[in-house]
């Protein structure tokens, strides 16, 4: 008779556009091709986001919405929340939870904390949670700083598995900021359907007039949400600085968020009117990244940005800050170009290279792409299904 398959019920505080949901929704759909049961645990996005729910099986069939869940912390909602994921942990009895996100992580913990504590040793669930980024320091003041780092190292030490997407990430767990030891926390690169963006070939200059850009312009694009993290007025000042020396480039804002009114003055301030357009959210990405020349990135703080691993793979030149895991999916000279942070005169200087030097964009980006084979999802399958299996051995004994 053969064994029942792993149950994993897997939490994301919501699935707005970002790695992290297509990362949890990746998961929760493929591993049920590879026999897993999963449920796929999920709250609402904020106002102004856009959401990934589309992606879902279209029979929602292992979906679970919890309304109350989400980024922002209401006392409230997040107690309805809590107890929503206490339920549904209770009534799915997981052989895995494995949480993503700080919020989903921290409600989603302590559900399996509530069930463990109901088990014997040999029917308690494996614990993982993945941190796609981290919190503990940009976001808040000093003492939220410190607060978040707290909670997090309380957390780990009821987490059986904890997953980094980076290496660098596991060395800012471990050594920087002391959440947990060595041996509980694994680097799982990210894996996404990166097939769409390989088969990208050339460059589509239709882009350029649904963008208001003449044919020749060099256009480069900035991907993702409009959020104080991801320090677009820098790249904005970039362009203003760049463009004295290129007169020829051009960028596009690809993405939305509560910073774009703020950021459509800021370029008006900098006298960008026809060389910025805001195009809000695409869906259409391979057909994005084909209309562009380079990808540029200017955030302070990242995990594992998915917008450079898509672009790499699409074949375009990259310039990028050199902050969280960008330099681990970035090589810098080789398969782009790094710069420091809220450094608006370095990331000019890259812009301005990669417009005027062809031939060396072209060779990093040739480059780029054969580097970012590792981020294909089976590698993340693999990993994940063993880092369950293993993790469920030594939980159960």
């Amino acid at each position: 008779m053969s064994a029942p398959p792993v149950k994993v019920v897997r939490a994301i505080a919501r699935l707005n556009v970002g790695g992290p949901a297509r990362q949890a929704i990746l998961l929760h759909a493929a591993l049920r091709g590879r026999g897993f049961d999963t449920v796929l645990v999920h709250g609402t996005v904020g106002p102004g986001e856009a959401d990934l729910e589309d992606l879902l099986p279209a029979s929602g069939e292992g979906v679970v919405k919890v309304p109350e869940l989400g980024a922002k912390i209401r006392p409230l909602d997040d107690l309805r929340a809590f107890g929503a994921l206490v339920r549904t942990v209770f009534r799915e009895r997981p052989d895995v939870l494995h949480t993503h996100t700080a919020k989903a992580g921290a409600l989603g913990r302590l559900s399996a904390l509530a069930y463990n504590l109901t088990r014997r040793r040999s029917r308690r669930c494996l614990v993982v949670h993945t941190f796609h980024g981290h919190v503990f320091e940009g976001y808040f003041g000093p003492a939220g700083n410190a607060a978040v780092r707290t909670a997090e190292r309380l957390l780990a030490r009821v987490t059986d598995r904890i997953v980094a997407i980076s290496p660098r990430q596991q060395s800012a767990l471990v050594d920087r900021f002391a959440i947990a030891s060595p041996a509980k926390v694994a680097v799982v690169p990210l894996g996404l359907d990166l097939d769409p963006f390989f088969d990208v070939a050339g460059t589509d200059r239709g882009l350029r007039e649904v963008l208001g850009f003449p044919r020749e312009s060099f256009v480069v694009g900035c991907v993702g949400r409009l959020v104080p993290i991801k320090d677009v007025g820098t790249l904005l000042e970039a362009l203003a600085l760049a463009s004295r020396e290129a007169p020829s480039l051009r960028l596009a804002v690809v993405g939305d968020g509560p910073e774009r009114p703020a950021l459509e003055r800021r370029a008006a301030d900098l006298g960008l009117h026809g060389l910025v357009a805001f195009t809000g959210w695409r869906r259409d990405l391979p057909a994005v990244y084909a209309g562009l020349d380079a990808v540029a990135l200017s955030s302070r703080n990242e995990g594992t940005p998915v917008a450079l691993i898509e672009a790499m793979a699409a074949g375009r030149p990259v310039a990028a800050t050199a902050v969280g895991g960008v330099p681990d999916v970035v090589e810098h000279e080789r398969t782009g170009l790094l710069v420091p942070p809220g450094d608006p005169g370095r990331l000019a200087s890259a812009l301005v290279r990669l417009a005027g030097d062809p031939a060396g964009s072209a060779r990093m980006a040739q480059q780029a792409r054969a580097a970012v084979e590792r981020y294909r999802s089976a590698h993340l399958l693999d990993a994940i299904e063993a880092l369950y299996r293993s993790g469920l051995g030594a939980r159960r004994g």
